[in-house]
């Protein structure tokens, strides 16, 4: 199984090797990350908010949130990095080739969906830190749910891309309906958090 050194980087090796002509870190990890940060941005916009009851728990939520997502992006490099190699083998190898191909799209297309999810969670707890953080974090809150609803689409296109073969399917689907309800969660966070004119 190839090792994943997504946590091993300090933030400009991470940086360089994202930039890097290698497959990994791709989209899928990148959306993690970036659904990471947003989750932290909230849960310390609620922590510096301190007149907001549901301060505690929309941290903890983020928190947790963060913690989820940080591992999904590590798994999803990790799995990308296994179907570049089996669809490597399936191509050299010829027999079972449609079989591995398959398997290999199906592991790439579940992490994607997870962090999809995931995202649309940290837009969600972005909305409420836009709506009821104090200054400064009712913009954190806003640029959260923002950074959030980018990786959910492009986490829905990583989904759509590896089950081409397999339009209609139930994931695709789900993938998509997550980044537009991750649109409007993002939308009301901004709209929240805009300075009255």
């Amino acid at each position: 199984m190839p090792e994943s050194e997504l946590y091993a980087r300090d933030l400009r090796g991470l940086l360089d090797a994202i930039a890097a002509p290698s497959p990994a870190p791709g989209a899928g990890a990148v959306a993690g990350l970036v659904t990471a940060m947003g989750a932290g941005l909230i849960a310390s916009a609620a922590r510096r908010s301190t007149d907001w009851p549901e301060a505690r728990g929309i941290s903890a939520q983020a928190q947790a949130l963060g913690s989820r997502v940080e591992k999904l992006a590590e798994a999803n490099e990790r799995a990308y990095l296994e179907a570049l190699a089996m669809l490597q083998m399936a191509t050299t190898s010829g027999g079972g080739r449609d079989e591995a191909i398959g398997k290999a799209l199906e592991t790439a297309a579940e992490l994607p969906l997870a962090i999809a999810e995931a995202a649309y969670d940290v837009t969600l707890l972005g909305a409420e830190a836009a709506e009821h953080a104090d200054p400064g974090g009712a913009q954190d809150g806003a640029a959260a749910s923002v950074l959030a609803e980018a990786a959910a689409r492009a986490a829905a296109g990583l989904v759509a891309a590896n089950l081409v073969s397999a339009p209609g399917d139930d994931r695709v689907v789900r993938a998509q309906r997550l980044a537009d309800a991750a649109t409007a969660a993002a939308k009301r966070a901004v709209a929240a958090a805009a300075p009255p004119f």
